[in-house]
């Protein structure tokens, strides 16, 4: 073949490609949701639940929690110990047959804009571990504060997994701007 016959070849293929692509993709989006394609292994994959993080405010001196919850059960025990009168409620739905929720508060805080927040997972193939990041942020010196005691909550539903949790602390101090008087 002379590198005409290759190019006129190669020239006359394109249009076929591109067919076959524009029907393999339409396929694709008519049967989308039938057709199950080998997935990657992408790691645990994380949500948030809506309405956390948030803050609870209480009288009852509460231990802080950091609780992998397998179960319905286990969720309405988290949220009861949290908060008795039955006002923190998790506004999704959770499949826990494929999801486990991973739930994290803070000890009583006397002090009020205390957070907290799950903020990454990380996983350690080599040990089967995944390592579960939260965030602590305390109010500075400078900032303005009210006494009043709360709890900071957050919760993450997280894809089931055989690996094991284990939660890291960070501690943060937030810092406000000095108020002139």
């Amino acid at each position: 073949m002379t590198s005409k016959q290759k190019t006129i070849l190669n020239m006359s293929l394109i249009p076929l490609v591109i067919i076959i692509l524009l029907i393999l993709g339409t396929g694709y989006f008519l049967l989308e949701g039938e057709i199950k394609f080998p997935k990657f292994k992408r790691g645990p994959q994380i949500r948030r639940l809506d309405p956390f993080p948030t803050v609870v405010y209480t009288e009852k001196p509460i231990e802080k929690q950091r609780r992998v919850i397998k179960s319905e059960k286990e969720l309405n025990e988290f949220l009861n110990y949290i908060d008795e009168t039955g006002l923190l409620t998790l506004k999704e739905k959770v499949n826990f047959e494929k999801e486990f929720v991973i739930g994290v508060s803070t000890d009583t805080n006397d002090q009020t804009d205390n957070n907290l927040r799950v903020k990454k997972v990380y996983e350690d193939q080599a040990k089967s571990q995944l390592i579960v990041s939260v965030k602590e942020e305390v109010p500075g010196e400078n900032c303005e504060v009210t006494n009043d005691k709360n709890v900071a909550v957050d919760l993450v539903a997280i894809s089931k997994t055989e690996f094991n949790i284990t939660f890291d602390r960070v501690k943060s101090i937030k810092e406000c701007k000095r108020s002139e008087k």
